[in-house]
């Protein structure tokens, strides 16, 4: 009967400490848990953050369109006045060889300087 009760307080020992380690491993659950939630909090703060700071980019951006769309418009002019230039300026060669060559063509028909 001895060992009987020996082996009984053996086996309720064993479960007692089975129950300890399933304890700790519910109070190691909840703590994971608890960090996960945690984590997913801040997660959610920082892109309630992010959409506020987008939405700012967002209207900022199209605060400056009409600008944008001033220089844009400017830089066309830009570029169509560049090319008025170049045209005007290959004009102008043209005319300057046309006048040297005239004055030449007089100094060699008639010998004396073009009036």
């Amino acid at each position: 009967m001895d060992v009987q009760i020996v082996r009984l307080e053996e086996r309720l020992k064993s479960i007692e400490a089975m129950l300890a380690a399933i304890a700790e491993e519910q109070k190691a659950a909840a703590e994971g848990r608890r960090r996960g939630y945690e984590a997913q909090e801040r997660a959610e703060r920082e892109m309630i953050g992010i959409n506020f700071r987008l939405g700012a980019v967002e209207k900022s951006v199209e605060a400056i369109r009409p600008t944008t769309v001033e220089l844009e418009r400017v830089r066309d002019r830009v570029v169509f006045a560049g090319s008025l230039g170049r045209v005007l300026w290959s004009f102008g060669k043209a005319l300057i060889s046309a006048a040297a060559g005239a004055a030449a063509a007089y100094y060699t028909l008639t010998g004396k300087p073009p009036p």
